[in-house]
């Protein structure tokens, strides 16, 4: 159950709509547009450095300005101002259809799911989805089922949120776009490693960091790094892990990319604990509070305090241990934070060992019945889910066979209708044959009539004979 928790969830990307820009949009800020998933801190200086611009620019043309500045800020984790930036992008739009205000219904969404506030994410998702399919931009409409498949993951709803990506995947294969496949592809791998499926995830996440390599996009690539460091520890090759968060954090300090320090420091520490080394690991999760600072989700935040806490009882250091579970605790005691359930097992989990081991059984004994009753719906979800993968596996099965008998039939039917041609080819010839023959026997009849009637005439008499 501990591992639910450390899979880092964000994975932001904005595809770009496909209506044409307005007028008064300046080229730098179409510059900003193109390049604020590659260089995002850079993209936010140039908005920054031209926001006395921003008053003389149509109400169209601020919202696609807003759309942007909310994509830079999720990628550099501010989420509170995300939302603030997108609910204005919004507001200036006035509720007409178009992909700009879907593409900002993504962006406020995205920064409701990390604040867990997640049926305000999934309002915002599912209205920016049946906007793009308003303004027929299946591209944009698949960005946002990504994101709702996101957030049925957080809910335990796995088996739709798989049946979702799968179906997703199969059609950003058909449409060949690349940044559709690198978000799908690591949003796969993350399903299925907080599902237990390692190596199916590790196919994707490896996919994934590939396209995302390609595409140049620093920030997607290093999440992409941390969940596929996490699945290496899952998979208990610890030392492909270390290489992995490695990569991180040389990358992180050569973009000086503070909040991927941050995860950077964090994976290294979580990981080093698992291959118990507390003391190190406690020294890694030090240098990762010093960039804490720009955690801003809740999710994140909490996360952050529960690791610490394991490490704490690593060490045999139990009320630190309590201290810092109380904490995470903190961040996910609502009843919106309630919809990522497995993150409360874990927390129930640890506390019953605290409890435990302080010597406090009658509470530990409470604690462990909440999280065993928990733990059974989430395996119950778990059998759900598997059942459903090979029911989805026998129905491929099924229509695989479907489709190679339907093959047999086209080719025993054009067997057919070519023996039936043949057939008829064959008649025609022996018509032929036959109507050439009987012609043939008539021509020797007639020949052989005429013959004997002249052998049958008798002879004129000559001039000898009359005299």
């Amino acid at each position: 159950m501990k591992k639910l928790l450390v899979i880092l969830l964000w994975c932001w990307v904005s595809l770009g709509h496909a209506e044409s820009l307005p007028d008064d949009v300046p080229e730098w800020l179409q510059q900003v547009a193109a390049e604020k998933n590659r260089a995002p801190e850079q993209m936010l200086e140039i908005l920054t450095a031209n926001q006395a611009q921003f008053a003389n620019l149509s109400a169209v043309a601020q919202a696609y300005w807003l759309n942007h500045q909310a994509t830079i800020l999720s990628h550099l984790g501010r989420f509170q101002e995300q939302q603030a930036v997108a609910e204005q992008g919004i507001a200036l739009l006035k509720d007409n259809p178009s992909s700009l205000y879907a593409e900002l219904s993504y962006e406020l969404g995205f920064a409701f799911e990390m604040k867990l506030a997640l049926a305000d994410a999934m309002k915002w998702y599912q209205k920016g989805v049946a906007t793009a399919m308003a303004v027929e931009n299946e591209r944009l409409r698949l960005r946002g089922l990504i994101n709702i498949s996101a957030v049925d993951s957080l809910q335990n709803r796995t088996h739709q949120a798989l049946q979702n990506l799968q179906d997703i995947y199969a059609r950003a294969t058909q449409l060949k776009d690349k940044e559709l496949l690198a978000e799908v592809n690591a949003q796969l791998g993350l399903l299925y490693s907080n599902l237990s499926y390692e190596q199916d995830a590790q196919e994707f996440l490896e996919q994934a960091l590939v396209l995302y390599e390609e595409l140049g996009w620093h920030k997607n690539r290093v999440t992409v790094l941390y969940n596929l460091a996490r699945n290496y520890s899952y998979l208990e090759d610890f030392e492909l892990a270390l290489q992995s968060f490695e990569r991180m954090l040389q990358s992180a300090l050569k973009e000086q990319d503070i909040l991927n320090l941050y995860y950077a420091y964090n994976g290294l520490a979580i990981t080093s604990n698992e291959m118990d080394k507390p003391q190190v690991a406690l020294n890694y999760m030090e240098k990762a509070e010093e960039y804490l600072a720009v955690i801003h989700s809740d999710y994140y935040l909490a996360s952050h305090h529960y690791e610490k806490a394991l490490i704490y009882q690593n060490l045999q250091q139990n009320t630190q241990a309590m201290q810092q579970l109380l904490l995470a605790e903190q961040y996910v005691q609502t009843a919106e934070n309630s919809g990522s359930g497995n993150m409360l097992l874990s927390f129930q989990l640890l506390k019953a060992e605290l409890l435990a081991d302080q010597g406090q059984y009658e509470r530990a004994f409470q604690t462990m019945r909440l999280f065993v009753r928990g733990f059974q719906q989430f395996r119950d979800k778990e059998n759900e889910l598997e059942i459903a993968k090979m029911r989805l596996s026998f129905e491929a099965e099924r229509e695989q066979v479907q489709q190679n008998m339907l093959e047999q039939e086209y080719q025993l039917n054009a067997l057919r209708l070519a023996e039936v041609e043949r057939n008829r080819v064959m008649q025609w010839l022996w018509l032929g044959m036959a109507a050439t023959l009987g012609l043939f026997i008539l021509v020797v009849v007639l020949l052989l009539r005429r013959t004997r009637s002249a052998k049958a005439t008798p002879s004129s008499p000559t001039r000898q004979d009359q005299a």
